[in-house]
């Protein structure tokens, strides 16, 4: 008639999922992402949408994380690198940038956007963005945000199919852009 209730209880540790996909991309909540549905913020995407890609195509968003922690942003004014608006990124993000073609055999290459402050008014910001997102997507991808501007979904600890420049080639090809630096000769090389 009555139940013993006497139970034994162990402790758990909590589930922690490390096989989330590495292919990632922090932004800040605001920036503007195509999807299937339209122009999305990145605070209205939930795991599933699909987001347009540089290839063509749509890319699934595997998962959704929110860093703890607090990045610099770096501010790009509308109507540069083809926003349609002025756009906050995180100084660590890459972005896809075309070099010319008498530099490099390759379409676009990726470089830090924190390297192109103090060009066409792009700039850091004086606050860290505490509204950050970070996209996971199963293969590396370049996603369309703010209407043409690309931002690269990468593993940063992999090998990467785009060209990745770093800081100082990034400064150079910069220079070559606005005319301050011949071309390299490729003949002599």
């Amino acid at each position: 008639m009555f139940l013993n209730h006497d139970a034994a209880f162990t402790t758990f540790a909590p589930a922690i999922n490390d096989t989330l996909p590495q292919h990632t991309a922090t932004l800040s909540a605001q920036t503007k992402l195509e999807t299937k549905r339209g122009w999305a913020s990145v605070d209205d995407l939930i795991v599933g949408d699909r987001v347009s890609t540089m290839d063509g195509g749509f890319a699934t968003i595997t998962a959704i994380t929110h860093p703890k922690r607090r990045a610099p942003l770096v501010q790009v004014p509308g109507g540069v690198l083809s926003t349609c608006s002025d756009v906050a990124l995180p100084a660590d993000s890459h972005i896809a940038l075309s070099p010319p073609a008498r530099w490099s055999q390759v379409t676009v290459v990726s470089v830090p956007i924190k390297a192109l402050s103090g060009w066409n008014g792009i700039r850091p910001t004086l606050f860290a963005g505490p509204d950050l997102a970070t996209l996971h997507f199963e293969e590396e991808e370049m996603i369309y945000a703010q209407t043409g501007l690309l931002i690269h979904a990468f593993d940063a600890n992999a090998d990467s199919f785009f060209p990745t420049l770093s800081y100082g080639d990034t400064r150079a090809l910069l220079a070559l852009l606005d005319g301050k630096m011949p071309a390299p000769d490729a003949a002599a090389a």
